[in-house]
């Protein structure tokens, strides 16, 4: 039976970015929950980097993910631009562009495989729930996240490409077999 460890937590009120830490080879997987995330700027995308046990983001250009996303301002046929294939990046969307309004927050959650081991790529699924800018409507992003690099990872920084994370909550969690 599976055993969860609590690794790392934060409240972010007006800070630029939140990193959890505490992945090591004694958890196979790490699962990052999310709640209440809320940017200071209107319009801005959340994201992420994976954060390598130098202590440093990997900001290198070797990110790939594959996003699917639920609209609930359209039908459930697929669509143009319903589905998105991104490669070759330096940070990783989890969200698009969200929405500033007081009271409201978004939510997630990332399974994070094979992190601690430093020979073999690293693998992130995604969920999470959003509300639009603009004329706001809810979106869901399901996605999966390749590190095409064999590096040890420890953690992963969020933020948004543009201003600050005005709120949220944050909980990484390690699962021991």
């Amino acid at each position: 039976m599976s055993k969860y460890t609590q690794l790392s937590t934060a409240t972010a009120s007006n800070t630029g970015s939140v990193t959890l830490t505490g992945i090591t080879s004694e958890y196979p997987v790490a699962i990052l929950y999310y709640d209440s995330a809320l940017p200071a700027t209107d319009g801005a995308d959340l994201m992420f980097r994976l954060r390598e046990s130098g202590g440093s983001d990997n900001s290198n250009s070797n990110y790939n993910s594959v996003i699917a996303y639920q609209r609930s301002d359209r039908d459930f046929d697929d669509e143009d631009g319903d589905n998105l294939g991104l490669g070759d990046k330096d940070k990783v969307n989890l969200t698009g562009s969200t929405h500033d309004g007081a009271n409201q927050g978004y939510g997630g959650i990332l399974y994070i495989h094979n992190a601690a081991n430093g020979s073999e790529a690293t693998y992130v699924q995604s969920d999470t729930v959003y509300l639009t800018n603009g004329s706001p409507f809810m979106l869901g992003q399901i996605g999966g996240t390749v590190l095409r690099e064999a590096t040890t990872v420890t953690g992963i920084t969020l933020f948004y490409d543009t201003g600050n994370i005005a709120t949220g909550n944050f909980t990484l969690v390690g699962i021991k077999n």
